[in-house]
C-alpha cells in the first residue's frame, strides 16, 4: 500500500498562505535543498493535488525548463476537483478524482507504485489533514513570520498527535520537519 506524503511550505507561525507573502516563495531554497526535492519528487508515484494548485502548476510546469520540470511533467497527476475536465489536454498524464475525497485517497493507496506527494495549497492540505489521510507530513518551515493566514491544521475536528521522524536544517534557514501521525 503506497503512503500519502504532503510537502507543505508553511511560516515559523504555522500559516500556508497569506495575503502578504507566500511561505514557499518567500525564502530561496538554496542548492542543498533543491536537490533534497528533486531526489524526492522524482521518485513519486503520483503528484496529488487541489483545482487551485493545479491551476497554478498546470499554467507553469509544462513550459518549463527549471529542473523540477521533468518530473513534475513526466509523473501522473491526480487533480481532485468537482468542476474540472479535460485536464489530459492541458497536463497530460492527469486525471481527476470527482468523489469522496476518503474513497479517492484509498483507491489510489491501493494502485500499485511508489508513495505519491501531496502538494497544497492549504484548503486540500487541510481538508486530508481533517481526515486523518497524510501518512507524513514534510513540513518545510520558512524563517518567515506572517502573522495571519491559512493555517494547515485549521480544519481539524479534534488535535492531532505526531511523531518526529527527521529534522533537517539547510544553509537558506529553512528546517524541514517529517512527521507520521501517532496511530492507534
Amino acid at each position: 500500500m503506497r503512503d500519502v506524503i504532503l510537502c507543505m511550505s508553511m511560516s515559523l507561525d504555522g500559516f500556508t498562505d497569506s495575503d502578504r507573502e507566500h511561505p514557499g516563495m518567500a525564502i530561496a531554497e538554496g542548492a542543498e535543498l533543491r536537490q533534497w526535492k528533486l531526489d524526492r519528487i522524482s521518485r513519486a508515484g503520483a503528484h496529488l493535488m487541489g483545482r487551485v494548485t493545479y491551476d497554478q502548476m498546470s499554467s507553469y510546469w509544462p513550459q518549463s525548463d527549471d529542473p523540477y520540470a521533468a518530473p513534475m511533467n513526466d509523473i501522473p497527476k491526480v487533480v481532485f476537483s468537482r468542476t474540472l475536465s479535460d485536464v489530459e489536454a492541458t497536463w497530460p498524464v492527469t486525471r481527476v478524482a470527482r468523489g469522496d475525497l476518503a474513497t479517492e485517497i484509498a483507491s489510489i493507496k491501493a494502485e500499485p507504485g511508489p508513495d505519491v506527494i501531496v502538494w497544497g495549497g492549504g484548503r486540500f492540505a487541510g481538508a486530508l489533514a481533517a481526515e486523518d489521510l497524510i501518512d507524513e507530513y514534510r513540513l518545510f518551515v520558512q524563517p518567515l513570520a506572517l502573522g495571519q493566514g491559512r493555517a494547515l491544521f485549521d480544519q481539524l475536528p479534534d488535535s492531532r498527535h505526531l511523531n518526529l521522524i527527521e529534522a533537517v536544517s539547510f544553509p537558506s534557514g529553512i528546517v524541514l520537519h517529517v512527521y507520521r501521525p501517532q496511530r492507534t
